[in-house]
């Protein structure tokens, strides 16, 4: 016994001229794993900046009724409840230079107006007040651009009277521009116009349903908030909301995020298994030293046992150094990001497209668990595989 315990501790010891290797491998793995969790906090730090917008413009119902003004105090109760918006809205037509083109219209006032239109959103703005001769509006980027409009320029919208009426007429108003703002979508940036204040009422004939917004303060449990409005209001009133057009935009993200999964973990797998390579360097170098263990009594169990230790630690090793890897990457890409953004001007996200170049990657808990059990059960396995490599060496051939 006495002379197994000496031959395990020169056996050890004999490691130590292989320390390189070893921690070569642990650093190889764990900059693979770390890697595999900033490619998953930039998707969803990239998902979350795109869902935010989408659901705070998309987000609410719109909830069309010529009786839900009694109902409005029922309504706040409600723990879904977060704000709501009575608006006025029309098809109409944007003239200015001569260049016409067919705008939705959206009678509503300065406060619930700055209540969708953020201010992280708006490019320019002025305090212009409303006069009851030039009301003044909001355009988005693409269409001031198209129409060469800028703060305190004057257009002319013709506007639809009577629409559901035998008698319909086109009436034109007079506007002033008082911001352009930027969303990042093409159906409001390009399409929407704001009219601040209540100047489309004198286009209404008295009888066409109201439209509210309702904004909840869980928008992708919308279904469930649809529901509970519709048993308020015994069906009365036509709701819509952004699962109406967009049924599949979570599924959408989540497919997205397994398909990057499986890209990446394929990658880091075949890391895995090109670094793993160490443990087997080790064995194949270690043949003598084997076998004289095998010599001096040590079981097969015993053997196995120094080469699972040494995968343990590999494995432990790798994954405490991506974590740390990772996560600081995570924390400290917004400053990389924007260091390269303002020195090269490179971008990550095509700002034309989704009205943002600057994002803050996110991390969630549950995806550092996942990557955390597969990567140790992954290299468990392939390490543990190798470990049982060192019980088929031969005494005979190791002690020559």
């Amino acid at each position: 016994m006495l002379m197994i315990i000496l031959a395990l501790k020169y056996f050890f010891l004999s490691l130590r001229t292989q320390r390189k290797v070893i921690w070569i491998t642990i650093i190889s793995i764990g900059v693979s794993i770390g890697t595999l969790i900033t490619s998953i906090s930039i998707m969803n730090g990239f998902q979350n900046s795109v869902l935010e917008r989408i659901l705070h413009i998309y987000g609410h119902m719109d909830v069309y009724s010529n009786s839900l003004d009694k109902k409005i105090h029922l309504i706040k109760k409600k723990s879904w409840y977060k704000h709501h918006i009575k608006v006025s809205e029309k098809q109409g037509i944007l003239s200015h230079n001569n260049e016409t083109q067919g705008v939705k219209i959206i009678g509503i006032s300065r406060e619930n107006c700055d209540y969708i239109v953020q201010d992280k959103w708006v490019n320019k703005s002025d305090k212009i007040k409303p006069s009851p001769k030039t009301p003044i509006i909001m355009v988005g980027e693409k269409l001031a651009q198209n129409f060469r409009l800028s703060p305190n320029s004057i257009a002319k919208l013709f506007i639809p009277y009577g629409v559901l009426s035998s008698k319909i007429s086109i009436k034109p108003l007079d506007v002033k521009v008082s911001s352009i703002f930027k969303l990042g979508f093409h159906s409001f940036d390009k399409n929407v116009i704001f009219v601040i204040g209540n100047s489309l009422d004198k286009y209404s004939l008295g009888f066409e349903q109201s439209q509210y917004l309702f904004y909840t303060n869980n928008p992708e449990n919308i279904d469930n908030i649809q529901q509970d409005l519709y048993d308020l209001s015994g069906k009365s009133y036509s709701i819509w909301t952004w699962k109406d057009t967009n049924p599949s935009l979570r599924q959408m993200f989540n497919m997205q995020n397994i398909i990057l999964a499986v890209f990446i973990g394929m990658f880091i797998f075949c890391c895995m298994l090109q670094s793993t390579n160490s443990l087997w360097i080790l064995i194949s170098e270690r043949v003598q030293d084997i076998s004289l263990l095998k010599s001096f009594g040590a079981s097969k169990l015993q053997i196995f046992s120094l080469f699972a230790y040494l995968g343990l630690f590999i494995s432990i090793g790798s994954i405490a150094f991506g974590l740390i890897f990772g996560l600081s990457l995570v924390y400290a890409f917004p400053k990389i990001y924007g260091f390269i953004h303002k020195t090269y001007g490179y971008t990550m996200v095509h700002q034309e497209s989704f009205g943002f170049s600057e994002f803050h990657p996110k991390i969630f808990m549950s995806d550092l668990l996942l990557i955390v059990s597969i990567s140790f059960i992954i290299m468990m396995i392939i390490l543990m595989n190798i470990a049982r490599q060192s019980n088929k060496v031969d005494i005979i051939k190791g002690l020559n």
